[in-house]
């Protein structure tokens, strides 16, 4: 299962020739696909449980805790697989295809554990995978999620157990001021463009179930490119449909919409983006899984291989992880996960030749660990605050 090339160019006449030359083993490339069985699976996703439960605790400063025992971030990629899959993994069909798989994660910023890791059909959304998720949500924790997660059911839930929501608020979504009226995000789109004020905070109510759900609605107006893009795509949307784009969502996408019900004292209004960000930390996650761990490049294999092989990947992936944290535990500056995965993987044949001899095994550790600071170090953008401002202002 450990290879460094990507699966879709690795064959079984490879596998049987690469397990001759390393392990001194005849075997036909019929015995291996064999081996590629229900046993096989059942057993890598013993591996892979047994792996997220051995996570390392690294919790650096404990005033991340004052506030919120965890900081949940959660999201979802998605990507197309051969037709004969769908049996199991089912897409939307159309452009997709019949055969797509879901991949929900969730993650722990404080300690930076993972919480949640799985393998579903991508016609199991994530409004889906909210409503059959919130039993785990407990007291003190903060959740910042996605408008797909993020339902009204879901914030009320949040709210009765005594944790935190931030998420966006759908701009189909009618939100009520203390008055119980509808607000009017036209007059306040005219008072933000007016005065040039960055955002404004309103306290806003949701009906969920005939109950009213009080909450912080912060606002403010996104520059000229964002709303364009927005327009434009909701624009293809409404063409295929035969409809038009109407005035009240010309409106809307003004501007961005961020529901809390954080206290204030813990998060000014001003502050709010900056925190929602945090959760596009998973973004770049996805993207280092796709474009450094190769977890779509999927050829028509035997299913049982492919669920092997990408359970196989992620195992990878988790154990660097675990690496890359201690690193970061180690050093005083904030490391790019990015350029860290791009050297494991330029490194990860030598990894493999090193697991059965404990002196090549501790020269492969000194290449990872050599003058990381300098490696991984992450560059600060203009104008755009790190991950670690941001998270400390947040929980400090």
């Amino acid at each position: 299962m450990f290879t460094s090339q990507p699966t879709n160019r690795v064959s079984l006449e490879d596998l049987a020739n690469e397990f001759c030359e390393t392990h001194g083993i005849t075997i036909s490339k019929q015995a291996i696909q064999e081996r590629f069985n229900d046993y096989a699976v059942i057993f890598m996703q013993k591996l892979l449980k047994e792996q997220l439960l051995r996570q390392l605790s690294l919790l650096q400063d404990k005033r991340l805790t004052k506030h919120f025992t965890r900081l949940r971030i959660k999201d979802s990629t998605r990507f197309s697989l051969p037709p004969e899959y769908a049996s199991l993994y089912k897409g939307h069909g159309g452009m997709a295809g019949p055969a797509q798989i879901s991949i929900q994660f969730e993650y722990d910023l404080i300690e930076n554990k993972i919480m949640h890791l799985d393998f579903t059909s991508a016609n199991r959304n994530d409004q889906q995978d909210s409503k059959e998720t919130l039993g785990n949500i407990k007291k003190g924790e903060l959740l910042i999620r996605d408008l797909g997660y993020a339902g009204m059911g879901y914030m009320k839930h949040v709210s009765q157990n005594e944790a935190y929501f931030l998420n966006r608020l759908n701009s189909k979504t009618i939100a009520y001021d203390k008055s119980k009226r509808p607000i009017d995000y036209k007059k306040i789109l005219k008072k933000l463009t007016r005065h040039s004020i960055p955002c404004m905070e309103i306290q806003a109510f949701l009906l969920v179930d005939k109950e009213w759900l009080p909450t912080r609605l912060v606002i403010s107006k996104v520059d000229a490119a964002t709303y364009q893009k927005r327009i434009q795509k909701t624009s293809l949307q409404t063409q295929k449909k035969g409809h038009k784009v109407s005035d009240a969502y010309r409106v809307s996408a003004w501007l961005n919409l961020f529901v809390t019900n954080i206290p204030h004292a813990w998060l000014a209004a001003k502050d709010v983006r900056d925190t929602y960000s945090l959760r596009w930390q998973i973004e770049l996650i996805f993207k280092i899984w796709k474009s450094q761990c190769g977890i779509h490049k999927i050829a028509s294999v035997k299913i049982q291989r492919f669920q092997c092989e990408l359970i196989a990947k992620f195992l990878w992936i988790l154990l660097h992880w675990q690496l890359f944290r201690i690193i970061q535990k180690n050093v005083k500056v904030l490391l790019s996960t990015c350029k860290f995965y791009k050297i494991a993987h330029r490194l990860s044949q030598r990894l493999k030749i090193a697991i059965s001899n404990p002196l090549k095994l501790l020269r492969w550790f000194d290449l990872i660990f050599q003058r990381a600071p300098k490696k991984y170090q992450i560059e600060s953008k203009k104008g755009k605050p790190q991950l670690v401002t941001t998270l400390l202002n947040l929980l400090a």
